[in-house]
C-alpha cells in the first residue's frame, strides 16, 4: 500500500487505515438511530397523526438547508487547511515527523510509527466529510424532488418505503454531524501543532541567545582577569 497514493485509492487507503468502522461513536450512534426508527415505526400511530410521507417531507425541508450550509463550511475549512499546507505553514512539523520516521525505518527500530502523518489523516477526513455531505445533500434533493411531485398512494407498501427512506436520511444526517465534529477537532489539532512549532522555534532562539550571552559574559570575565 503506497502511503503517497493519489486519487480515490489514496483516500481509501488512509480512511481504511483509520478503521472508522470500528469507532464506537459510529457504531453506537448508528445502532441508536436504527433502534429509534424501529421503535418509532411501531409507535407512530399512537404518537402522531401523520403518515411517513408527511414526516419525510418535514424532515427533508428542515435538514436540507442545514446540510447545504455544513457542506459550504467544510469545503471552506478544507480549502484553508490545504492552503496552509501549500504555503508551508505546517512544513516544519511535517519534516520533523518524517525525520523521526526515516530514522526509525533505517535503524529497524521496534518503535511503532504510523504509516500516515496527522496531516494526511486530517485532510482525508475532511475529504470524506465533504463527500458524505455532498452525497447526503444530493440524496435529500432527489427525495425532495419526488416529494414535491406529491405522488399519492394509499398502499401500505408506499408508507414502508418512505419509512426506509427516512431511516436512511436520519442515518446519513447522523454521520454527517459526527464528521463535522471530528473536522472541528481536526482544525483545533492543526492549530495546536502550529502553536507547538512556533513555541519550539522561539524556545530554540531563546536558548541560543542565552548561550551566546553566557559565552560573552564568560569571555569578558576572562579578559578582565587577564
Amino acid at each position: 500500500m503506497n502511503e503517497f497514493e493519489n486519487s480515490f485509492r489514496g483516500l481509501k487507503n488512509i480512511i481504511c487505515s483509520r478503521k472508522l468502522y470500528k469507532n464506537k461513536v459510529y457504531i453506537y450512534s448508528g445502532a441508536f438511530i436504527l433502534l429509534f426508527n424501529l421503535v418509532f415505526y411501531f409507535t407512530k400511530s399512537f404518537i402522531l397523526d401523520k403518515d411517513y410521507y408527511s414526516i419525510l417531507k418535514i424532515y427533508v425541508s428542515t435538514f436540507l438547508p442545514a446540510l447545504i450550509t455544513f457542506s459550504g463550511f467544510t469545503m471552506t475549512a478544507y480549502s484553508l487547511v490545504v492552503g496552509f499546507l501549500n504555503y508551508g505553514v505546517f512544513k516544519s512539523t511535517i519534516e520533523q515527523w518524517y525525520q523521526i520516521k526515516i530514522i526509525a525505518e533505517n535503524q529497524n527500530s521496534n518503535e511503532v510509527i504510523p504509516k500516515f502523518s496527522i496531516y494526511q489523516h486530517g485532510i482525508a477526513l475532511f475529504a470524506l466529510a465533504i463527500i458524505t455531505l455532498l452525497s447526503t445533500v444530493l440524496f435529500f434533493l432527489i427525495v425532495k424532488f419526488f416529494l414535491e411531485l406529491e405522488i399519492k398512494s394509499d398502499c401500505e407498501f408506499a408508507d414502508n418505503v418512505n419509512a426506509i427512506i427516512l431511516t436512511l436520511a436520519t442515518l446519513s444526517t447522523n454521520y454527517c454531524c459526527i464528521l463535522m465534529i471530528y473536522n472541528i477537532v481536526n482544525i483545533f489539532t492543526f492549530s495546536q501543532s502550529l502553536n507547538e512549532l512556533v513555541y519550539i522555534e522561539e524556545k530554540n532562539k531563546f536558548d541560543l541567545d542565552e548561550r551566546a550571552r553566557f559565552e560573552n559574559e564568560r569571555k569578558n570575565e576572562t579578559d578582565h582577569n587577564l
